[in-house]
């Protein structure tokens, strides 16, 4: 409520006319002086103040800093020629370089400016360690404003002026308290005056707000009764409670009488008001809104923002909807915002706030003259809120309900710092907010969101924040950049200093106030300041303690030194690392090893290329003590001037850095032929050895090649260009290196052209890619250049060709080359044709056997590369037919466009006889009107084809000749194993339902008579898959072959069942008998023995049979009488039963007839009935005399199947009778629904459903689920038993669930009743109710029984 007493006001002193604008005031005139503290003892423990070292001075705790951050110079722009008003400086509050004031409260992670003396003892301890932990925050100074703090205490202690309560700021310091008291303090914290007449408390009680006006003259002062005073300082007008209202007041002063006129701009019956807050724009003359006078409101629900001058108008509203304990916060700002037309402007943005959710809209005028307010963001923090103000155009301060301060960066939304204010203790009007000395005439809403209200115990201005405790009163105002810089090195917080420093130096960094200037000026301030810090830095790297530690010691050390070189390199300020940084590390080995480590990275990335030698030679030790060679690395990465020649040198031949070697001679020694002739001496040696080449020597060989390629082609190794000079001159020396005849040192022995031929041994292809490169250069397109050309093609044929010692494929690669090079446009080689000709004798040669794939592929190179030109057609076919290169001849024949000539390449070709299929394919796609020429040459080649792929030959056939299918197989006749194969190919095609084939009978007949020559075991399997025969030829077939399953399961499949099972058991006897044999030939035989017995195939044959019997047996049960069933199974049984018997003594054997008896018994339960089963096995001679452990197994066996067998029935009847029950009372309840019809006549006649066109007196009508009705008579005669509209078979669907899912379709029935006219005005009566449902449950019975 103490808002709700704000004002504006208009008038002039000189005429009797006063103007305040609002209670938070935003200037001052300037406060000077120091405080006496002789006169205000303030007592350390009472306030708990911590002792200091030395006292503050007046600019180090609180400059008049400059409103403007980094990037606001465009501000200070638009104000320029504009009259500012006063600024308040808490620097002039009494802190003086000899005061007492301190810092009371710590922010996180860090102290304040003035430590203790513990502290200072602690920080003196640890300068041994510079870079501290502790994540510093370096923003905001927290300060106590102790003579002010001393004052309220004395107040309340001597004239009981209750606690503080609200605070004003202006030419002098106002505080007002809980019991009605206004304490005045002039600038340098002196207590003035205190105000409040006892009648004026006892009617107003305690002070809820204040204002003081711009010019100082006059102070307004709300009560919580409502009560308003103005001094001057002397009088007062008092004014009645305005419930949550805002007024507008105009004091005046007529005839030396005061007065004041007000305007009520929002009732508080709409809800009342929080807080509002004007837009003050007196600095800002150039802006198109200083003509309003706008104001923004706050209530518990929304925001409005309303136009005073020159009309009274709302424009904007937002309303506010979040938890209803936090209070709304309203904040103007004027910020510089950019444009989309890259224009920037300074308009007022609004904030407000409620919870943990921040608005920002931006304020202007829009092009018809009237204000509008622009979303720009909306941000939700994570914690509630219950103050936000603007510390300058980028930078706010959040104020949480756990009184914990946050600074935001609004534009990256990023928490910069944060600050606990809980020992402040701020002051909260609660009590004003619950309207406690008015008797409560506030809403529960307002008094329950009032609980945290510090809307005039928080003020903040000029980059300021003021905070009013309970007893004591505190500043928080922001560091200048030179002073968050300083008071990080005064914390050893060297690397965030340097961190924040080189950010300002950018232009990234947040937060910041006091860097003036245009851009250039200031990276220069900045930069010096940098170095200077730097300066300090470096001077305490002496200071690390190396002796404790040595891990810690060299962690300190490299990541102090690293820091000073990055930030020296940043800088651009190179010298310091080489000179005082350098001369610092040498105190010790450690640092003198940190020192250098740290430089290899800025070396490795440019930043460090002009490296003093002496420096250089010290890393180059080091590394090569540690066995690292990255110098090789470094070394193109450093002037050659930085380097020690001799030890780089040296380093470089024992470590194989032969990258450094070519860098070191040509960008120092202006040389590119002494690397090439060194490096080429090194790879002829390690030829010469004839041993396969190590890693590092195949490297070294590859660097040749690509020195020599940049060499012919301008380019520096490994990266750059050669100088513009030298080009030509190092063209033509390494051309004419690598062409010599002989080396400088030759022997006697030394064959021609050493260097080329040990390129071209090393690796022929790529070499030849090198001159391929390096022809392209145009200076090899001068007459120079040709000729340059052609000799080296006339030397690398001599070389080559002439003298040998080359492989083939080095041959081809060379003649591919030169092809390449001729088919060019302009080229002028000259080469023999009968070089051509040499070489395709010698790729085609008979010697060279061992070497087919790869001499056919030099050769393909040669033609495709444009050689084919330099050969007669039909002597290269000849050539590549006897020597097998199949490749070749299908480049030839499909040049001729001769496909079959190409199928027959691909059938002969071992290693691509596979791609047949799809290539024939693909030729039947592309070259539909040669289909005739491919089915001839399938038929020419099917044997070749089956014998591939007889799938795949079988799916070509049905694809593109499905007519020639019967030919084909007819062509197959004297050979029934390709035929047979052919065939089995087609048929598994079609069990995969490819292409839609269908095969006649014939040829599955004889298709099953192949099969039964070939692959017996398959025919009975196929039968069962395959309709398409005629079972008394394949019986025929099948007795022919003595397939006997076969031959069973066409009885079975002619109803022969008994036949076929009498086949079986034959078939099982005579088996059975085999093994009983071979058991009877070993009667002496071991447990082992008799195991490996039943492995054999026999066993096997003798197991896969009786499956079979037993599945038929299975299948044909269901169709005989219980006689014909035991005929079936019972013989069966006897012949397990007696096997089983006649082996009890021998374990193995018996356990698996065992097995075979229980595997029956089990698959002969619900088909044989068990008291016939247990009179054969009791009534069997061996069981009659056994003892029960010898029947237990077979017994037991019995019994368990008998068990699982009446668990599953009585499972199956549980389930069954569960779900017909459900079923059923689904139904039940269904059919007891009542049916409403749609419409009130009948869909067939027309007529009114209550008559009809006959004279009966009662009258049926069915109603269908749809809710469609018809006479039942209509009915009838249109024989309809569904609705005829609906067209709708379908059950009707039931929310209960059960219901549309009964297959009995009962709700398909339609609804069948009577109307009556016993009764009803109009001679008709609907049924009951009750005698509704008995007629729906007697057709419900109905249609059960039916069912």
């Amino acid at each position: 409520m103490e808002d709700e007493l704000d004002a504006t006001t208009k008038g002039d002193v000189d005429d009797e006319q006063a103007s305040t604008a609002s209670l938070k005031s935003n200037s001052v005139h300037d406060i000077l002086a120091d405080e006496d503290e002789e006169d205000k003892p303030i007592d350390d423990d009472e306030f708990n103040i911590p002792p200091v070292d030395f006292e503050p001075t007046l600019e180090s705790i609180l400059n008049d800093v400059d409103n403007q951050s980094l990037s606001e110079d465009e501000v200070g722009h638009h104000e320029s020629g504009t009259t500012q008003q006063p600024q308040l400086v808490l620097e002039q509050i009494g802190l003086t370089p000899d005061g007492s004031d301190t810092v009371s409260i710590v922010s996180r992670g860090s102290g304040g400016d003035n430590r203790s003396r513990t502290s200072s003892r602690s920080m003196r301890n640890n300068k041994t360690h510079p870079q501290n932990k502790r994540k510093p925050s370096s923003i905001l100074r927290h300060v106590l404003l102790k003579g002010m703090t001393s004052s309220l205490a004395s107040a309340s202690e001597k004239i009981d002026s209750g606690t503080a309560t609200a605070v004003a700021m202006g030419n002098l310091i106002t505080v007002g308290t809980s019991h009605g008291y206004v304490l005045v303090f002039d600038s340098i914290q002196n207590f003035k005056w205190c105000l409040g007449e006892s009648h004026f408390r006892e009617e107003g009680g305690s002070v809820s707000s204040l204002a003081v006006s711009g010019n100082g003259a006059r102070l307004l002062v709300g009560f919580a009764k409502g009560l308003i005073l103005m001094y001057d300082l002397e009088n007062g007008k008092l004014l009645s409670d305005s419930g949550g209202s805002v007024f507008e007041l105009c004091f005046k002063r007529t005839m030396g009488v005061r007065g004041c006129d007000s305007r009520c701009i929002f009732s508080g019956s709409r809800g009342e008001v929080c807080t509002f807050e004007p837009v003050l724009l007196a600095g800002y003359a150039d802006n198109p809104l200083k003509k309003f006078v706008i104001v923004a409101l706050a209530t518990l629900s929304k925001v409005l923002v309303v136009v005073l001058r020159p009309k009274l108008k709302v424009i904007f509203t937002h309303p506010l909807a979040s938890d209803p304990t936090t209070l709304p916060i309203v904040q103007w700002q004027m910020v510089i915002i950019q444009t989309s037309q890259n224009e920037k402007i300074v308009d007022p943005v609004l904030t407000f706030a409620r919870d943990n959710m921040i608005y920002f809209y931006q304020m202007t005028l829009g092009a018809k003259n009237n204000i509008e307010l622009l979303p720009l963001q909306k941000v939700n923090i994570g914690y509630q809120l219950i103050g936000l103000h603007w510390l300058n155009s980028r930078t706010i301060a959040l104020l949480d309900t756990r009184e914990t301060l946050h600074v935001l960066d609004v534009r990256s939304q990023e928490e910069l710092e944060i600050i606990d204010l809980s020992q402040v203790h701020l002051v909260y009007a609660n009590s004003h907010f619950k309207g406690l000395a008015t008797g409560g005439n506030v809403s529960r809403a307002f008094a329950l969101a009032g609980e945290r209200a510090c809307y005039n115990s928080v003020l903040c201005f000029n980059n300021q924040i003021v905070l009013l405790g309970t007893r004591s009163v505190h500043a928080l105002t922001m560091r200048s950049w030179h002073e968050r810089l300083d008071y990080l090195v005064k914390q050893n917080f060297y690397t965030e200093a340097l961190q924040l420093g080189y950010e300002l130096y950018l232009e990234k960094a947040k937060a910041i106030i006091g860097l003036k200037g245009n851009k250039d000026s200031k990276k220069l301030i900045v930069r010096e300041k940098l170095l200077y810090i730097l300066e300090r830095f470096v001077d305490l790297i002496s200071s690390l303690n190396y002796l404790e530690d040595l891990n810690t010691a060299m962690q300190n050390y490299k990541e102090t030194i690293y820091c000073a070189v990055n930030y020296y390199v940043r800088l651009d300020c190179r010298d310091p690392i080489f000179a005082k940084l350098y001369d610092i590390c040498q105190c010790n080995p450690l640092s003198s090893t940190a020192y250098l480590e740290s430089l290899e990275p800025f070396i490795l990335n440019d930043q460090l290329r002009a490296v003093p030698p002496g420096i250089v030679k010290d890393l180059f030790v080091h590394l090569e003590e540690l066995g690292k060679y990255q110098a090789c690395h470094m070394i193109f990465h450093l002037n050659v001037e930085s380097l020690d020649i001799h030890q780089t040198m040296k380093i470089c031949w024992t470590q194989g850095l032969y990258d450094a070697i070519i860098y070191i001679f040509n960008d120092g020694m202006k040389d590119y032929i002494e690397p090439f002739e060194s490096l080429m001496t090194e790879l002829q040696s390690a030829l010469e050895a004839e041993t396969e080449l190590t890693n590092g020597q195949i490297s070294l060989g590859n660097k040749i090649l690509v020195y020599a390629s940049c060499c012919l082609t301008g380019r520096a190794y490994p990266y750059g260009d050669i100088p513009i000079d030298l080009v030509e001159k190092v063209h033509s020396d390494i051309f004419r290196c690598i062409t010599t005849l002989h080396t400088r040192n030759s022997s006697e022995s030394e064959v021609a052209y050493p260097y080329l031929r040990c390129l071209l041994k090393f690796d022929t292809r790529e070499f030849l890619n090198v001159l391929s490169l390096s022809f392209e250069e145009a200076i090899f397109q001068t007459e120079l250049g040709k000729r340059q050309k052609q000799r080296m093609v006339d030397i690398l044929l001599q070389v080559m060709v002439e003298q040998g010692n080359f492989t083939p494929t080095q041959v081809g690669i060379l003649f591919t080359f030169l092809a390449r090079q001729m088919a060019k446009p302009d080229s002028s080689l000259y080469v023999s044709k009968l070089l051509f000709e040499q070489v395709l004798e010698h790729l085609t040669s008979a010697k060279e056997g061992n070497r087919v794939d790869e001499r056919q592929q030099a050769l393909i190179e040669l033609l495709q590369a444009g050689g084919i030109q330099h050969f007669d057609y039909n002597k290269l076919l000849d050539k590549c037919l006897h020597a097998k290169f199949y490749r070749v001849c299908e480049m030839l024949y499909e040049r001729r466009q001769e496909y079959s000539k190409i199928i027959e390449c691909y059938l002969l070709d071992a290693g691509r006889s596979g791609q047949v299929f799809s290539y024939i394919h693909k030729m039947f796609c592309l070259f539909p009107n040669k289909k005739g020429e491919f089915q001839q040459s399938i038929k020419h080649h099917l044997e070749e084809m089956i014998d591939i792929d007889n799938k795949k030959t079988a799916q070509l056939v049905y694809l593109h000749s499905t007519s020639t299918m019967p030919e084909l197989v007819k062509s197959l006749e004297n050979r029934p194993e390709k035929q047979y194969l052919f065939l089995q190919g087609a048929f598994a095609m079609r069990d995969q339902n490819q292409g839609g084939i269908h095969v006649d009978t014939v040829t599955t007949e004889r298709y099953i008579e192949l099969m039964c020559r070939f692959s017996p075991q398959l025919v009975y399997p196929f039968l069962k898959s395959a309709e398409s025969y005629r079972n008394e030829q394949v019986m025929d077939i099948c007795k022919k072959y003595k397939l006997i399953e076969a031959i069973g399961y066409l009885l079975e499949k002619d109803g022969q069942l008994f036949q076929a099972f009498e086949l079986m058991k034959d078939q099982f006897k005579e088996k059975l008998n085999t093994i009983l044999d071979i058991i009877d030939n070993n009667p002496n035989a071991t447990a082992d023995e008799d195991a490996a017995i039943t492995s054999i195939i026999q066993w096997t044959q003798l197991q896969a049979l009786f499956v079979v019997i037993i599945q038929f047996s299975q299948r044909n049960s269901q169709k005989l009488v219980a006689e014909k069933r035991e005929e079936l199974w019972l013989p069966l049984l006897e012949l397990v039963i007696g096997a089983y018997n006649k082996f009890q003594k021998r374990s193995k054997i018996c356990s698996a007839f065992n097995d075979m008896a229980k595997h029956l018994l089990s698959s002969m339960m619900g088909h044989v009935s068990l008291p016939t089963i247990v009179e054969i096995v009791m009534n069997d001679p061996s069981y009659q005399k056994a003892t029960f452990a010898e029947v237990r197994d077979l017994v037991m066996g019995m019994l368990e199947t008998c068990t699982y067998e009446d668990t599953m029935v009585n499972l199956v009847k549980q389930v069954t009778q569960s779900d017909l029950h459900g079923k059923l009372a689904s139904q039940l309840r269904y059919s007891k629904k009542g049916f409403s019809p749609k419409g009130k006549s009948c869909f067939s006649c027309h007529m009114p459903l209550n008559s009809t066109s006959s004279d009966k007196e009662d009258i049926d009508v069915v109603v269908f689920h749809c809710g469609h009705s018809i006479h039942h008579q209509c009915a009838i005669e249109h024989e309809l038993t569904n609705c005829s509209l609906c067209q709708s078979n379908q059950d009707r669907p039931s929310s209960s669930g059960p219901a549309k899912d009964i297959t009995f379709n009962i709700p398909n029935k339609s609804a069948h009743f009577e109307f009556e006219s016993s009764a009803s005005e109009n001679g008709h009566q609907f049924l009951s109710h009750s005698e509704f449902e008995l007629q729906l449950e007697a057709k419900f019975k109905l249609s059960l029984e039916e069912f």
